[in-house]
């Protein structure tokens, strides 16, 4: 996988978490289904990124590679974690549908962000997306503390609360890779 072959990882990746983005504000199953189709596709992109960089011989590519997977397995979570809430039919407050909107905004910018610095290296957006994944990673433990605040006064229901920490701590594990794949793609050669 080249640059130019990392930089189409992330534009899938960027699509699918528009996907996933607009599944959250509709609840619409066939969108869900697309994410699927698409998560398929994104896939063989990674051995494929194996196979042409001989990864057991570089250890940064290698880890780079671990993060790839990081990342599309996080989001198959979501995908699965959206796909029970709507299938069971348990909505998110207002707030919450609001604070996820927010969230998955982020991911779709800093994939946008990411398919740009592995073609640039520039390393002042190499610095901004680590700088924004740390904001959202702290956005998501403030919301956390919100959401608890609602399920002690019984705005949120105690089906809902499980499913929206679940989703939080998931976009949580895919800014961290974004962080530190922005960190490492803007030095490899």
């Amino acid at each position: 996988m080249s640059y130019t072959a990392i930089s189409k990882f992330f534009h899938s990746l960027e699509e699918l978490s528009g996907l996933i983005f607009d599944c959250i504000r509709t609840e619409n199953l066939s969108l869900l289904e697309r994410t699927e189709i698409l998560l398929s596709e994104i896939t063989p992109q990674i051995k494929d990124y194996n196979l042409y960089n001989n990864i057991n011989n570089d250890p940064a590519k290698k880890d780079l590679s671990n993060r790839f997977e990081k990342i599309v397995s996080n989001l198959a979570r979501l995908i699965s974690v959206l796909k029970d809430k709507i299938n069971k039919s348990i909505l998110f407050s207002e707030k919450a549908v609001r604070e996820m909107e927010y969230l998955t905004g982020t991911i779709k910018h800093l994939s946008r962000c990411l398919k740009d610095v592995s073609l640039t290296k520039n390393e002042v957006l190499a610095k901004y997306i680590i700088d924004t994944a740390n904001t959202l990673e702290n956005t998501a433990d403030n919301f956390a503390l919100g959401h608890q605040e609602r399920l002690l006064s019984g705005i949120c229901q105690p089906q809902a609360s499980a499913i929206f920490i679940d989703l939080l701590n998931t976009i949580k594990e895919v800014s961290y890779h974004f962080k530190e794949t922005g960190r490492q793609i803007s030095f490899l050669k």
